[in-house]
């Protein structure tokens, strides 16, 4: 029998202490040795995540999972009990710190109110996602009413390249001409018209 955590974030610039610490407390309270962490960075709305999936992998009949909270596992309410539901068929107890009632694992009626809470709980995390998605939205709509260039900065045209690019348009000049003249490949001759136009 083996202990596993698994911990997720749903970016690359947010930080997992928070997670770690409450493992590290967990951990020591109950003389828990966890044999190996599995971590991923990624959104909570499916489970291809590719520690996830090697956890799943790796985690047998006998073995927990520790996770500090529910939506960590998953946000999405359909699939977060089933998810729960694969490991009690096999076996696997999953700890979730924050909710210590719910411990797939446990006998058949423990799992059938679990199941329940899992259900409304996984459907809060669902709705919470869905809610952060609407803000970040309305955030865009915003900044693009007040004038806020969104996305990758424009890059800055080569010098004199209207003056050959009017000559180009009158077929004054060809493209390998253009792009000669410019000091550049063709292809980046090509794009540079396509940022133009």
């Amino acid at each position: 029998m083996s202990a596993y955590a698994y911990i997720r974030v749903s970016t690359k610039e947010q930080n997992t202490d928070r997670q770690h610490e409450a493992l590290k407390d967990y951990t020591k309270q109950n003389k828990i040795n966890i044999k190996a962490i599995f971590e991923d960075r990624a959104t909570g709305k499916n489970f291809e995540r590719s520690q996830y999936q090697l956890l799943k992998e790796t985690v047998k009949s006998g073995d927990s999972i520790v996770i500090k909270e529910l939506d960590r596992l998953g946000r999405n309410f359909m699939d977060t009990p089933k998810e729960l539901q694969y490991f009690f068929e096999r076996g696997i107890k999953v700890i979730i710190l924050d909710t210590p009632l719910i411990n797939t694992g446990d006998d058949k009626l423990d799992y059938t109110i679990n199941n329940m809470l899992i259900g409304f709980l996984s459907y809060i995390a669902d709705k919470e996602r869905e809610k952060i998605q609407s803000r970040v939205k309305e955030g865009l709509v915003n900044a693009k009413a007040k004038g806020v260039k969104l996305g990758r900065p424009e890059r800055e045209l080569p010098k004199d390249f209207e003056k050959y690019y009017k000559k180009w348009k009158a077929n004054d000049i060809t493209a390998v001409e253009f792009a000669k003249l410019l000091g550049v490949s063709r292809a980046t001759l090509y794009r540079y018209i396509k940022e133009y136009e």
